[in-house]
């Protein structure tokens, strides 16, 4: 006989349990959770609970499949030491970039210098592949790849390779409400359901993407968290 409801609730851990009005979004996704997304992430304040239960600071945590490295970031938070392994090489470079120790000014300094060098190159096209032609327009193609040739230059390239991958995801002719996986490139005008308005695929990375993540809004995520 399956167990009744409240037999099944005598057995939930409370403490690792939450509401959307006990836990919103804003919370599941403080300091550098907002950096790029990812599938796989589980909300850090889970992490903070089995940390205090099962840690003192000084202790090491090792986790076999960090992912995007939520645990990692709460670990050093709580003063617990931290290595991450993940068999994918993007998510390692997500664990470093979000743990690492930075220079902010000179971040800022480095950051600011590539957007000026790329709005500074105009309307400059450049010979996009078949899949950049299929699902970006020209001149987020364009801005892209230049950002790209231009991020192993400055100290914190790591930084801005992440930058680069959110804006691609970002920048993609496809529709706001399917940017997870979209099937087809959305060329045209459509019914946007996430905006409750008609809205147009993005034409440019650096307007739309590339800034969002400006100096002083990247640096207030990375400064959360420095394990210097």
């Amino acid at each position: 006989m399956a167990v009744t409801q409240d037999e099944l609730y005598a057995t939930l851990d409370l403490d690792l349990s939450w509401s959307e009005a006990e836990l919103p979004e804003r919370e599941r996704t403080k300091h550098v959770h907002r950096l790029h997304p990812y599938h796989g992430k589980f909300i850090p304040q889970l992490v903070e609970v089995l940390l205090r239960r099962y840690f003192a600071p000084g202790d090491h945590v090792l986790d076999p499949f960090a992912g995007s490295g939520t645990t990692l970031v709460q670990a050093l938070e709580s003063g617990v030491d931290a290595t991450g392994v993940d068999i994918a090489a993007f998510n390692c470079l997500l664990m470093r970039v979000k743990t690492g120790s930075y220079d902010l000014p000179e971040l800022g300094e480095e950051l600011r210098d590539a957007y000026g060098r790329i709005e500074s190159l105009g309307l400059r096209r450049r010979r996009a592949s078949g899949y950049l032609r299929r699902w970006y327009a020209p001149g987020a193609a364009t801005e892209l790849l230049d950002f790209g040739d231009l991020t192993p230059e400055y100290r914190h390239s790591e930084v801005l390779r992440v930058i680069l991958s959110r804006a691609a995801r970002s920048s993609r002719r496809a529709a706001h409400f399917d940017l997870e996986a979209p099937k087809a490139p959305q060329r045209g005008e459509y019914w946007c359901h996430k905006h409750r308005r008609n809205c147009r695929p993005v034409e440019s990375a650096l307007g739309f993407r590339l800034l969002r993540f400006a100096p002083g809004s990247l640096q207030a995520l990375l400064a959360k968290v420095q394990v210097g």
